[in-house]
Order: C-alpha cells, then structure tokens, then sequence
C-alpha cells in the first residue's frame, strides 16, 4: 500500500481504535465491576459529592446497567465535567473504577464528543488516574488520555497544542508498562497490557501531529525513555519468548501481538523523515523479514510488505542497501510464490522486488556485502564471505573512512543481542580481514575485537565457538601481519 493512499486510511478515519478496544480481558472487567452499587451516599456524607449531583450519579449508573445511556448523551457535558471532578477529588481505587466505567458509557455513547472532556480539563484528574495501583485503571486512563491528546491535536486552533508534560507522561507510562509485561511472570491482566498498550500507540501514530512528535522525541540523543524501542522489542521477543506478552489469553496471541506492532510503525512511515531512517536508527529490517518469514497470518505479511514499500518510497538509495542486507529481496521472491488472494500486497511485493533487483543489479560485490553488513545480520548464504579472492581484493576497504566498515564488523561482534548465525560469520569475517590486511591484526586490536572474541570462544552454539577459535588463532598468531 503505498504512502500516498495509505495516509488518507491512517489518518482520516473518523471512527476510534479505542472506541471501544475490542480486547476480552477489558470488557470482562468492566463487566464485573458494573455489578456493584456504589456507596455514593457515604462520599456525600464525605462532603465529596454535592447533594445536585446524586441523582445524575444514580441515573447514569443505572442507565449504564441497562445499555441505554440516551439521557446521559442529552446532558453530556454537564455530565463530563461531573465525572472529571470525582476523579480529582476521589482516591479509592473502587470508587474511580465507577466513575471510569461511567465515563467509558458516555464516550461509547457519544465518540464525537470527546470535547466535552477536553472543556472539563480533565489532563491532571486522568495522570491522577493513570498513577494509581490498579492495572484496569491505568489501561483506561491511558485510553482516555489518548483519546483528549489526539482529539485536541486535531483541533488545535480551538484548544492550543496538547500539553507537553502530559505527553510525556503518557509515552514514559506505556514504555515502562510494555517493558514490565515483557519481563514480569504475570501482568495483572492476564497477558493483555501488552496488546491493549498497542492499540493505544497505534491511536497516537494515526494522527500526523504525534508521528511527527514521538519521531522527534525519540531520535533525540540518549533519551532513555524512547517509546519505538519497545514497540520494535514486541517484534523481537514474541518471536520465541514465552513472556506473558506470547500467552495472552481471548483475542491476543502472538500473531495479534505482531499485528499491532506492525501497524503502528506502518503509520511512522506516513512521516517521510521515519521513513526514511527507521532501519538506521532502530535497524528494524532484520527484525521485519523474520517476523514476515515464519507469519502465518496474511495480514502480519501485509503490513510488513507495505512497511519496505514506504521505506523505498521516501528513501530509495538510503534504504535499498539497508533492505538488500537484510535479504528482503530472496524472502519477496517466496512471498509471490504463496499467491496471496490480495491485489494490493501483490502490487506492494511486486514494487519491492522490481526496486531491489534493479538496486541489486548495479552493486559490486562489496556493497552488496556492505549492505549486509550494516543490516546487522550476517548469514553464510553470501558466499563472498568464505571466498578468499573476495577478501584479497576487498579486505583493505574495510579501512576506507577511518576504518567505518570494520568498525561495523567489530561492533556485531560485540552485540549481546546478535544471533548465532551473525556471531559465526562476523567471527569469519574478522579472521578473514586479518589474514589478508597489512597491520590488519593491530587495527582489530585497537577496536577491540580480540576482546570480543575471546569471550565468543565460550558461546554456547558450537557453531559460533568453532568460528570465534579459528579468528582468536590468526589474530593472536606471531606469523600475521
């Protein structure tokens, strides 16, 4: 799908993803906890409530109870401003569930009127609410902050730029919120944080106003607290992980879990500068082409194919190499063969490889192995590197701009993260590069490779111990350069 017609169906569809979430774990929550009566007397005995305020309090929970909230509509932002309220002045977590459940009707009700909300003011009562204990309520406020965020970044002649400090705090929530889900044994929510978190920031990235802003913020220099990491981690570690991410229960999985990773950064790539630099800062292109290769799920291949196709689009030279690397080209060519029923994941595969193999065509030997290089996966299917007449005629390239290439090579050589098959041939490689470079042993020293590679003679895949020994043995031998 290319960018031009896929922006108009991101970002100018009037419906919200998060109106509602479609997610079981939600819904059987807020079912359960709509069962209760609420002691709202006791809070006006409290002087928390006003006396006004009761029966619109008790009509709408009973209006909630019975599915027909059309009165509450009628008044609805009377009612808004009420709910804000409570939640500034309540702090018992039960209490706020009520109130959440009676704003969640009312939004249902009325999704055009998110702005009954935003004349309330309700930003420091929903980051109250999003700090509380309680994983139903942070999931809720985070969808309602979402919800005011993206409506007010629509209108910001009328209501001024979303406030930055809550911005902030939403984006550092949902980052520290996927980072615990991925880690931790249980999530309180029965494996649905990470799914319900993604369909948030896929609300936040249809909007050009927060591509743009969450681009800038996290490619700015050492920010901790960047968001796509973790969105691009869900990619990586539901691959194989058994987190409770992989084992949501209802109507998420891996392959959902893929899916709404998938389809935010597809929207980023609607922002011509992620576009372009996505697989230069996040290298995401590995990560891409496995997640495409074991998908069963046509729409999983679907978004991924149109991901490399806006990549090319506002990119071509930058982002070829960086695709050709990663081996998008061979993997598009098995992708045709499936004969997906879908015209335009056709077209998308079609415009890829067309692009690829023309870019392909023209490279030497050595740039097809440098795009490799920096794809940051590295697989023995390239025969140049076993061929010794490859590494005597290219090995002294490596030293070309103050040693940039073997730089990259040392570099994979040291990532915690890298794969088996990338550690045994970047260990190949380096042997390769010494053998055949004058002073190509004291180069590698002084970037540290001897160092990364003595603790590779450890690794647990033989594969990569084999390769690590042999590269160990030339570079500490007497008898090369």
């Amino acid at each position: 799908m290319s960018a031009g017609q896929g922006s108009k169906d991101a970002a100018a569809c009037s419906s919200s993803l998060l109106l509602p979430i479609e997610n079981i774990w939600l819904h059987n929550t807020g079912a359960k906890l709509r069962v209760r009566q609420t002691p709202w007397e006791g809070f006006q005995r409290a002087d928390l409530i006003k006396t006004d305020d009761m029966p619109m309090l008790r009509d709408a929970e009973r209006a909630g109870q019975q599915g027909d909230v059309s009165n509450v509509v009628a008044r609805g932002s009377e009612y808004a401003r009420l709910y804000i309220q409570l939640l500034t002045k309540l702090s018992r977590a039960d209490t706020i569930q009520s109130v959440v459940l009676l704003i969640d009707d009312l939004l249902q009700a009325a999704p055009e009127h998110v702005m009954w909300f935003l004349d309330a003011e309700p930003y420091p009562a929903l980051v109250k609410v999003l700090e509380v204990d309680d994983i139903f309520l942070s999931l809720k406020a985070a969808q309602f902050l979402t919800l005011c965020l993206c409506t007010q970044a629509d209108r910001v002649s009328s209501y001024g730029a979303p406030p930055a400090d809550v911005v902030d705090k939403l984006l550092q929530h949902i980052k520290h919120k996927l980072a615990e889900a991925a880690s931790e044994a249980q999530d309180g929510a029965e494996g649905n944080v990470a799914p319900v978190l993604l369909c948030i920031v896929d609300e936040l990235l249809r909007s050009a106003y927060f591509r743009r802003l969450i681009w800038t913020r996290d490619t700015a220099a050492q920010n901790e607290h960047a968001l796509l990491p973790k969105v691009i981690d869900v990619l990586r570690m539901s691959m194989t992980s058994n987190t409770p991410s992989s084992k949501a229960t209802g109507n998420t999985g891996v392959p959902q879990l893929h899916y709404l990773a998938l389809f935010g950064l597809w929207e980023l790539t609607f922002y011509p500068t992620a576009a372009k630099e996505l697989d230069l800062r996040f290298a995401v292109a590995p990560v891409l082409v496995h997640v495409a290769r074991k998908a069963l799920k046509h729409k999983v291949v679907r978004l991924t194919v149109s991901i490399w196709r806006n990549m090319l689009a506002a990119a071509e030279d930058a982002n070829a190499t960086r695709l050709l690397g990663a081996q998008v080209l061979p993997l598009c060519e098995t992708l045709e063969e499936r004969r997906y029923p879908d015209a335009e994941l056709q077209d998308d595969l079609a415009y890829v490889k067309s692009i690829l193999s023309m870019r392909l065509e023209q490279m030497s030997s050595y740039e097809q192995y440098k795009s490799e290089l920096y794809s940051g996966q590295l697989s023995f299917d390239n025969p140049a590197h076993m061929l010794e007449d490859f590494w005597k005629e290219n090995a002294e390239k490596l030293t070309e701009h103050n040693n940039a290439d073997l730089v990259q090579l040392v570099s994979l050589l040291q990532r915690k993260d890298a794969d088996a098959s990338t550690l045994a041939v970047a260990c190949s490689d380096m042997g390769k590069f010494v053998h055949h470079m004058e002073g190509g042993r004291r180069r590698a020293d002084a970037l540290g490779a001897k160092t990364a590679i003595m603790q590779l003679v450890e690794h647990a895949d033989d594969n990569v111990k084999y390769y690590a020994l042999q590269a160990l043995a030339v570079l500490v031998s007497t008898s090369w350069r």
